[in-house]
């Protein structure tokens, strides 16, 4: 209440502040009429209107941010309904079929003898359990669908004032950067919240549950103990987050034997640890007979051999130690019920059991990708048709790319406090230029800056739009922009060709904020004071204001999109597609204004038409910088890729192959990531067979 009456109060004074610049607008037109002619009155009346106007501004501004801190109620529900819409609402790729998650149980370590088959949110919010969590678990285990089922549970029970759960791949943390530094900018470049100062808010008050995955993934293998992110994460957990009786509640997942090295130096405090269990026979077979029982329950002739082998009491051997996660679970039945155009199983599970056991997790990864895609492709819904070898191939392309290129430029070591922390999971579109950044790229891409503005000014001349032509000393000033442009301009843009564009859309409602609209107004207010003694004809008038003010009023409505979904940006192709968007829209209001700048100054309605022809295309080329570099690493990737890259992905999740983060596509599973990557040549080895390189590395 007292929010919504700060806001009113505000809004009113906000309304007397536009009273007072129309006054001020209004004295300054009619000064010359009767009878304010030749009285020093209008100017001294408007000087104060102006002024009163600027000083009821900054009150109103102030009762709107006062109003804003005070309504903390408001803005968790705010924030709460935002994590049910974006987070919660298509988890895309995680849960390809109800029939691919299985409930998996968990230990205490307070109780290891006994095994927890509760959900784990009721787990978490019982008197069991602490308020801080830590999750562990082997390859495989099922954590992340641990972690986004944990955050449902506890959202669909979630009261006011309650903190809201949130699940934070922690794998892009910069440990140089505070926690709730980066929570904060995580926020709010997912969508979340409206600025950092409200995420900002919310977390020092204890109002967001972080359940934060991916401990082990923050560092490569190989790296010591000591001088992991892990190890940096876990002190600025301990240290850096908690509340007035204590550590803040949060949950933290990560591998077991992971686990295990760090807390040796350091570990998560006042935690319950729980670890996920290998499944049991009953849930192997469960699992697996909704795919290998009839509709009477008995096992179909080719399972039989297989499900009696996952029969067993007390610890597993043999091949049932090997399958006894959800992973490899998914793995066995993707690649045993693909079927052949007659609907016949193409392989034989039997195979299994005569092969070694070491070798069986590399023949079902090398079955897996292509059965996924031939299966998928067998939907009636799966639109376009593509070759499964031809799948295989181009992520194995992907994959090789994610292994050799997972540091940020310029680091070979610790990130700086500055340094952005790229994921060595995540596919993100506009980023995948770097695949191709030592083939000459940045060369043609400095081309391609330069064309624009030779085409632009070669077409005017030949059909004689040449306003320049009438400045004062045109050939003085044609040698000075040549040379600044190859000492200033060309180095500049040859750097800029080895940093990471981040693209940029707009964003229109940012416009209604107070600060804008006052803003706007005052720039409105000083274009006509300034145009209005320029004796211009009505139209012409109008035209030229409205070419400056419309190029004024977008360039505040664009702003940066991060590698996370900002405003309503939800999907991995919508950074693209926005500052596409925004270039074409860009481009068009810089040629107003180009050419309301040449109307002005020529007093023509044809200045619009040298503004079109001078600002079109160079204004596009330079807008759409993430979408340059895109498409420039298209063309050069040539084959190796498919033409419609972001289709084929999103084509992939729906497959099952991959899955959705964010803006970042990921490979289902660690492990498919690096078998793929591990493959000795972008045809590799026949279906089926592993790779001859048997020393890749694994994790979860």
């Amino acid at each position: 209440m007292r929010a919504a009456r700060g806001a009113y109060r505000g809004s009113v004074w906000g309304v007397l502040a536009v009273v007072f610049v129309a006054g001020a607008a209004g004295l300054f037109f009619f000064r010359d009429t009767a009878p304010l002619r030749d009285s020093p009155l209008a100017d001294i009346l408007a000087t104060a209107f102006s002024a009163a106007a600027v000083g009821l501004t900054l009150y109103a501004l102030g009762f709107t941010v006062r109003a804003e801190q005070s309504d903390l109620a408001r803005r968790l529900t705010e924030f709460k309904r935002q994590v049910d819409r974006r987070l919660m609402a298509a988890p895309r790729g995680y849960f390809p079929g109800s029939d691919n998650v299985i409930p998996v149980g968990f230990k205490d370590s307070a109780d290891p003898g006994t095994t927890v088959t509760d959900p784990l949110g009721d787990y978490f919010t019982s008197s069991r359990c602490k308020d801080r969590l830590v999750v562990l678990g082997g390859p495989g285990s099922g954590k992340t669908v641990a972690a986004t089922q944990l955050m449902a549970h506890l959202l669909r029970g979630w009261q006011d004032g309650d903190p809201v759960p949130v699940r934070i791949p922690l794998s892009t943390w910069n440990t140089e950067l505070k926690l709730v530094d980066w929570l904060s900018g995580y926020l709010k470049e997912r969508g979340l919240v409206r600025s950092r100062a409200v995420a900002r808010q919310l977390l020092e008050d204890r109002l967001v549950l972080p359940i934060l995955d991916g401990l082990d993934e923050m560092d490569p293998p190989g790296v010591p103990p000591a001088k992991t992110r892990a190890l940096k994460a876990l002190r600025r957990l301990n240290r850096e987050y908690s509340d007035r009786t204590g550590q803040a509640p949060l949950v933290v997942l990560c591998r077991a034997d992971r686990y295990d090295t760090l807390k040796s130096k350091e570990r998560l405090e006042q935690a319950t640890v729980v670890t996920l269990q290998r499944l049991s026979s009953a849930q192997q077979l469960a699992f697996l007979g909704k795919r290998g029982q009839d509709e009477t329950g008995e096992w179909l002739p080719e399972w039989r051999r297989l499900a009696e082998a996952l029969t067993w009491t007390g610890t597993p051997r043999g091949l049932a130690r090997v399958l006894d996660t959800p992973w490899r679970m998914a793995l066995l039945t993707t690649a045993y019920t693909e079927r052949d155009d007659d609907r016949r199983p193409l392989r034989n599970p039997d195979a299994l059991l005569a092969m070694p056991l070491n070798a069986v997790p590399d023949h079902l990864l090398g079955l897996y990708t292509r059965a996924a895609a031939s299966t998928y492709n067998q939907r009636p819904d799966a639109g376009r048709r593509r070759d499964p070898a031809k799948v295989e191939e181009w992520l194995t392309t992907l994959a090789g790319h994610l292994r050799d290129d997972h540091r940020p430029d310029g680091s070979d070591g610790a990130p700086r406090p500055r340094d952005e922390v790229v994921s060595d999971t995540d596919l993100v579109l506009h980023r995948l230029w770097r695949m191709e950044r030592d083939s000459g790229m940045r060369h043609v891409e400095i081309a391609l800056l330069m064309l624009p503005f030779v085409v632009s000014i070669n077409l005017a001349e030949r059909i004689g739009l040449t306003p320049w032509e009438s400045l004062p000393y045109p050939r003085l000033f044609a040698a000075f922009g040549l040379l600044f442009l190859i000492q200033a301009v060309l180095p500049v843009a040859l750097e800029n060709t080895r940093r990471q564009p981040v693209p940029r859309h707009l964003d229109w409602r940012l416009l209604g904020e107070p600060k804008m609209i006052g803003l706007n107004v005052m720039y409105v207010t000083g274009w006509v004071l300034f145009l209005v003694d320029r004796g211009l004809s009505p139209w012409l008038f109008a035209l030229v204001l409205a070419g400056n003010v419309l190029s004024f009023v977008t360039s505040q409505a664009v702003w940066s999109t991060g590698d996370h979904p900002q405003a309503t940006l939800t999907d991995p192709r919508d950074p693209l597609r926005a500052e596409l968007r925004y270039a074409f829209f860009w481009a068009v209001v810089t040629s107003l204004w180009v050419g309301s700048l040449i109307a002005q100054w020529s007093e023509s309605v044809l200045g619009f038409a040298y503004g079109a022809l001078l600002g079109v295309l160079p204004a596009f080329t330079l807008a759409a910088r993430a979408w340059r570099r895109y498409v420039l690493f298209k063309f050069a990737a040539g084959r190796r890729l498919p033409a419609g890259l972001g289709g084929f992905l999103d084509w992939c999740v729906e497959a099952g192959i991959m899955r959705v983060e964010g803006f970042a596509y990921q490979f289902r599973h660690r492990e498919l990531q690096e078998w793929l990557a591990a493959r000795p040549s972008a045809e590799g080895a026949p279906v089926g067979d592993p790779p001859s390189s048997q020393g890749h590395r694994r994790r979860s």
